[in-house]
């Protein structure tokens, strides 16, 4: 009995809202993409009843297999899922009335306040406790209280402080992983990618280079090529929708460039071929978020999205500069993007890939060029320079510097690795397929000027 009266207490004293959380639950139902947007910040917990923790919970489990949220599939996960709460039909018939689109945003907000104001009844509760309790010690009391109120304020815990023998067990178990094969980084195709293991878990990777030299290229290079080993890519592309990108990707089995694919009529045959092209490459785990790219903040919470209901190992970010067009502080806004960029692989444990412009005034490109800031040299673990002389022709640049010096750049491209935190630095030749917007491997310079003819060559 009396448990039943503490529960009665605590639902009239702790603050919560049944209206707004039946908004917040509605317009998800109704609107999936909406989603995507909160989904970092959304938890059963936000939800004061079990009732509501359940639908949420049945919500988010249908959105994140790819369903679409009517009452039929809702109520049938609800019968297949321990959702921590017996629900029926008319538990989710009841949301429709409450659907109010234009104030997700702020519904969200006043959820997570009155959260935290509980969180902090409780605390407040559990310290009274121990104030009164003659044996403890008062001020270390106090001290516990402010240093939890202040962590429920800025949205943080303990819950991520690891000791050293944690990092420990965390080391053995890769160690034991690259016993069985397993490996830590994800594979490319590409040497100089490979060879220094560049997309590790937590690391951000910079691809720079002047304009027009094909950075966006090598980007979507590597994302096809990480994920037809079955490894997730989220590509967010500030320039390009995803049906401009996903042309590019096929320009090379189609034999045809991207331009072609989207703007001509095709020949019977040309459809046939690219029938076959869609259905073998249909299933590529690659995620495209345009929404996502209207402010680097959303971006970010995307990426956190897809790690968390595509299982995303790697995000692409094309790119940094972009974000920054019409600000007033160009290059402090940059600076906050690349410790962001860090910031969110090492949270989620996953490989940045960000692309990146350098400002020309050389020949060849050095790290220095980096455009906007010295922190994006500081923030990135990684920094690729592509080094392609031959979309310069004014600069009468006919061989490559230093190892490669007796190489032409006809149809070659270096890549440089200026920058590898804990992997050291290099260089490699790669070949350029202009037509089809590709980088691809070379066993030796002089296979890049026959490259449509070598195709064994290609890593794709």
């Amino acid at each position: 009995m009396r448990k039943e009266t503490d529960n009665i207490n605590e639902q009239k004293m702790l603050p919560h809202d049944t209206e707004t959380e039946y908004a917040v639950l509605s317009t998800l139902m109704r609107y999936n993409e909406r989603f995507a947007e909160y989904s970092d910040i959304l938890n059963p917990e936000l939800f004061y009843y079990e009732k509501e923790k359940a639908i949420y919970r049945c919500i988010e489990g249908v959105i994140s297999g790819g369903g679409i949220t009517d009452v039929n599939s809702l109520y049938s996960y609800s019968q297949s899922h321990d959702v921590g709460h017996e629900l029926n039909r008319n538990d989710f018939m009841e949301l429709i009335n409450y659907l109010n689109k234009v104030t997700l945003g702020q519904d969200i907000d006043r959820l997570l306040d009155m959260s935290r104001r509980r969180v902090c009844w409780r605390m407040l509760q559990k310290a009274s406790a121990s104030v009164i309790d003659m044996t403890s010690d008062f001020d270390d009391d106090v001290n516990s209280v402010i240093m939890q109120m202040g962590e429920v304020q800025n949205g943080s815990g303990n819950n991520e402080i690891a000791s050293y023998g944690d990092a420990l067990e965390e080391l053995k178990g890769v160690v034991n992983d690259l016993l069985q094969d397993k490996k830590q980084y994800l594979l490319t195709g590409y040497s100089l990618f490979d060879r220094y293991y560049l997309l590790r878990p937590a690391t951000l990777t910079i691809i720079a280079a002047f304009t027009g030299v094909g950075k966006s290229s090598l980007a979507l290079n590597v994302t096809e090529a990480v994920a037809r080993n079955g490894d997730a890519v989220a590509y967010y592309s500030l320039e390009m929708g995803k049906v401009e990108l996903v042309s590019r990707s096929i320009s090379k089995d189609m034999n045809m460039p991207a331009s072609s694919i989207v703007n001509k009529k095709m020949s019977e045959g040309m459809q046939q071929q690219f029938q076959r092209v869609i259905e073998r490459k249909k299933d590529l785990p690659i995620y495209f978020d345009d929404r996502s790219t209207v402010s680097f903040e959303r971006t970010i919470r995307s990426i956190r999205t897809m790690v968390k209901t595509k299982g995303v190992k790697l995000a692409v970010i094309d790119y940094l500069q972009i974000y920054t067009q019409g600000s007033d502080d160009t290059e402090k806004e940059t600076a906050y993007m690349a410790r962001e960029a860090k910031n969110i692989a090492k949270e989620m444990g996953i490989a940045v890939l960000v692309i990146s412009q350098l400002s020309r005034g050389a020949l060849h490109p050095s790290i220095k060029m980096l455009r906007g800031s010295g922190q994006i040299e500081e923030s990135a673990d990684n920094i690729v320079l592509i080094d392609r002389p031959e979309a310069y022709p004014d600069n009468k640049v006919t061989r490559f510097e230093g190892e490669f010096k007796d190489v032409p750049v006809k149809g070659v491209a270096k890549l440089i690795l200026a920058k590898g935190r804990g992997v050291g630095t290099g260089s490699a030749l790669v070949g350029f397929d202009g037509m089809h917007t590709r980088f691809f491997e070379i066993e030796k310079p002089d296979d890049a000027s026959n490259h449509s003819e070598k195709t064994e060559l290609l890593p794709f």
